[in-house]
């Protein structure tokens, strides 16, 4: 019966979000309860997504993937999560056309998936590879989402200064985006749950700093933020992080009564180790002042507990890790063998193509030698042309004054579309001379990403239609 009625509302489902739009369907995505979310959630979003495939929608099937990965990993499901961020991958759903907050959550969920796996370096990576971006979109949603990010591994690391000089950025922009001013921003339900957690987290990082007069403000208007919005993860977060303050100020009975809260929530609805361990953690040193024994020794057990079950975990990560790393390698020297391969047949085929004109032309050889055609040397422009390719492979400075003698009109043609950097032109360029995404980042020195923003960029500037290839419209530029 149950399989019945689960086969119908999955049937139902897809019928109503058939009807939708790729944006209604987004913006189905965005809201989707994260705290309490489980298998009920994790079917609507493959509905979802089952649409999105069928009217390819990338950028809804690529939120769809991100969404899930984010439950399973709430859920303490790590491998389940990293699974539907390599789909994201794998399927090459994200591109230089993709809603960039889709590309900002990739970045951000994969982040804190290595973090809390100790890969600190590739964490702070994924960040820092969107962060210019993410400045220059000028959102104070995107704005103070990644800057809260860093807070909290600058935190976990107890770097406490940057850590603040972090969240003072985040929670003045969760501000500016919770008033919203002319309407400038689109306002989610879980995005404006989660804008509230800045206040909070500021008085957390001052509370490890010592500075509890300076926390005390936060508290209450985090707590005060709790009238404001019924989120659980809200609630959880701000509960806990007042706990945190009472017990610092010795005010054991309300922390142990909002631990207690954190306690009952995190076991409904949060199975990952962070939220398990923090309220374990924070329960112990609660009972350690109270000089309560017993409850100090239950939640010291119970830590080892934690522990023990994410070193397991992690090492099944790890192991899952180091044979991707296996098989990308074994792939790479088997490509490396082909490529070798061909070299090897190609230089045997050349030798032999030599030797045979040159017994040929031996055979052959009269004293009519005036009679052979000479070839001639290439025309002017088809010289500046290659040259002008040799001064872009190598990122020259005078590659643009060389290419403009070969293009003269280039950017004039440009500029009647839009007025553009002399970098930008100097990357118009190397699109008009047809370089690939990877060859332009591989002469220019920087990474595919970077590359593939800089197109998306110069999309707008230049309002180049969506559905037509950006080598096609430069192709056009001049005739």
């Amino acid at each position: 019966m149950i399989r019945k009625l689960t086969f119908l509302f999955f049937l139902f489902s897809t019928f109503f979000y058939s009807q939708q739009t790729e944006e209604e369907l987004k913006n189905i995505l965005f809201d989707v309860e994260f705290c309490t979310a489980g298998p009920k959630e994790i079917r609507e979003i493959d509905s979802i997504v089952t649409i999105c495939r069928k009217y390819s929608y990338h950028d809804g099937m690529a939120l769809g993937y991100l969404k899930t990965a984010n439950i399973y990993n709430k859920n303490n499901e790590v491998k389940k999560a990293f699974y539907y961020i390599d789909k994201v991958d794998k399927e090459n759903l994200i591109n230089e056309e993709s809603d960039f907050e889709i590309i900002l959550y990739q970045h951000i969920i994969k982040s804190l998936l290595y973090f809390n796996l100790g890969e600190r370096v590739t964490a702070f990576g994924l960040l820092d590879e969107i962060y210019e971006e993410t400045i220059r979109q000028n959102n104070a949603y995107y704005t103070y989402l990644i800057n809260w990010q860093y807070a909290g591994f600058y935190n976990e690391m107890n770097e406490r200064e940057k850590a603040l000089e972090k969240i003072k950025i985040a929670y003045q922009y969760s501000k500016i985006y919770r008033e919203n001013k002319n309407h400038r921003y689109k306002i989610h339900k879980a995005h404006l749950s989660w804008s509230f957690m800045t206040t909070s987290y500021m008085a957390a990082i001052y509370i490890d700093m010592g500075r509890h007069d300076l926390a005390k403000g936060y508290i209450q208007e985090s707590l005060n933020d709790l009238k404001k919005n019924d989120n659980k993860s809200l609630l959880y977060f701000n509960l806990f992080n007042a706990a945190k303050y009472y017990r610092a100020v010795k005010d054991f009975k309300s922390a142990r009564h909002y631990l207690w809260i954190c306690k009952k929530i995190a076991g409904h609805h949060f199975k990952d180790e962070f939220h398990q361990k923090s309220v374990a953690k924070e329960l112990k040193s609660l009972y350690e002042e109270m000089k309560e024994k017993d409850s100090t020794a239950y939640y010291v057990n119970q830590l080892l507990d934690i522990q023990t079950a994410k070193e397991k975990q992690n090492q099944v990560l790890k192991d899952i890790i180091d044979k991707k790393d296996q098989t990308d390698e074994k792939n790479e020297k088997k490509l490396t063998q082909g490529l070798f391969f061909i070299l090897l047949v190609s230089t045997v085929i050349c030798i032999l193509f030599i030797f045979l004109f040159l017994y040929y032309y031996k055979k052959h050889k009269s004293k009519d030698l005036d009679k052979i055609d000479i070839p001639h040397q290439p025309p002017v422009q088809e010289y500046i042309f290659k040259e002008v390719i040799r001064l872009a492979k190598e990122n020259s400075p005078e590659f643009l004054t060389r290419f403009h003698e070969y293009c003269p009109h280039f950017s004039e043609e440009l500029l009647k579309v839009s007025v553009l950097k002399i970098s930008e032109v100097r990357f118009c360029a190397y699109i008009y001379l047809n370089f690939s995404t990877k060859d332009i980042a591989e002469y220019t020195h920087t990474s595919v990403r970077t590359v593939q923003t800089k197109k998306y960029n110069l999309r707008k500037k230049l309002n180049i239609p969506g559905d037509m290839d950006i080598y096609v419209w430069f192709s056009k530029l001049l005739k």
